[in-house]
């Protein structure tokens, strides 16, 4: 930080930041639309149906759509939080969601997950993303302790936990993203 309290890092460190932040977002988009929609897809290497055995492989991006599969398609039938909240929840934390009414429970999951998209890969709303994803992956760190992979750690949600958190402190929304005329042209509570 400079003396005015700006923070200062090496353009390749902003870089990094920058898509490290907007990667992450589009992970989480991707997950809103998978789950809001029902929209799946796979990644196949199939050799061509009449190929001799040393052909190339093909690869293949298949998408598919399901509308009974995604939460909004499906006219808010289809839970896409039933079966974690059913079968995975074990942790000191795992209350939370077990006592939510299914119906809330989805919606604040499809929520976290369009708003945590949506802030990160464009830059805004950064506050509310940083201090709402790590409180969310914390806390699904927390209902699912201990993990199954190691004794402490949940690599995937305290990783996204801290580096939401991360992006928040670095102001990593200003590079890539618009957060610098975000914050110039909201009032603070929607920074």
């Amino acid at each position: 930080m400079d003396a005015r309290g700006r923070i200062r890092i090496p353009r390749g460190g902003a870089i990094t930041v920058a898509a490290l932040r907007i990667a992450l977002g589009l992970v989480y988009l991707w997950a809103f639309i998978s789950q809001g929609f029902g929209i799946g897809y796979t990644n196949k290497a199939t050799p061509p149906p009449d190929a001799p055995a040393n052909a190339p492989v093909v690869y293949e991006w298949t998408f598919n759509v399901d509308a009974s599969n995604g939460w909004i398609t499906s006219g808010f039938d289809h839970s896409p939080t039933e079966a974690y909240v059913d079968n995975n929840l074990h942790g000191p934390l795992a209350f939370i969601p077990q006592n939510l009414p299914t119906g809330m429970i989805d919606f604040l999951w499809i929520f976290a997950l369009a708003g945590l998209g949506i802030a990160l890969t464009f830059g805004v709303f950064a506050n509310i993303a940083g201090w709402g994803g790590f409180i969310l992956n914390i806390m699904i760190w927390l209902a699912t302790f201990p993990p199954s992979t190691n004794p402490l750690i949940d690599g995937e949600h305290v990783i996204f936990a801290l580096s939401i958190l991360l992006f928040m402190w670095l102001q990593a929304s200003n590079y890539w993203g618009v957060g610098r005329w975000w914050r110039s042209h909201t009032p603070t509570v929607l920074n």
